[in-house]
């Protein structure tokens, strides 16, 4: 598979990401609310088991990122399928779905928009480097 195929899957595998994990930070948050304001106790499993069900999908994707940005540089620094697993397992599904996808989609933005910027001209590159520089 070409490089353009790769950041372009990456593209759409970091998209879905952010949006699985979004929800999954909402119902956490409300699932965290529940429990502080005592709801009854029909409303908290309710809220526990939604906010389960949104691990596995937050989960996929960010070992499907992990894959894409391995295949796109293989010294990425995410977080693959094994940590994933035991992470989950030895913690729990909350923290697994909470911490480790924050890594990969940074990993994952940093290589579309150094594949950006390297697709653009040397001067415009030039120019944005600067004012990276100028901004820190």
């Amino acid at each position: 598979m070409d490089g353009d195929a790769l950041l372009q899957q990456l593209a759409r595998t970091r998209t879905a990401l952010i949006r699985t994990y979004v929800l999954h930070v909402v119902w956490f948050a409300i699932m965290c609310t529940a429990t502080a304001l005592q709801w009854r106790q029909d409303g908290l499993k309710a809220s526990v088991l939604l906010t389960l069900v949104t691990v596995p999908p937050v989960l996929f994707y960010t070992v499907r990122a992990h894959r894409l940005c391995r295949a796109l540089d293989p010294r990425a620094r995410t977080v693959g399928l094994v940590p994933v697993l035991v992470t989950t397992v030895i913690l729990s599904p909350f923290e697994s779905g909470l911490v480790l996808p924050l890594k990969n989609l940074l990993v994952a933005r940093r290589l579309l928009r150094d594949a950006r910027l390297a697709s653009k001209d040397p001067v415009h590159v030039a120019r944005s480097e600067a004012s990276i520089e100028a901004q820190s």
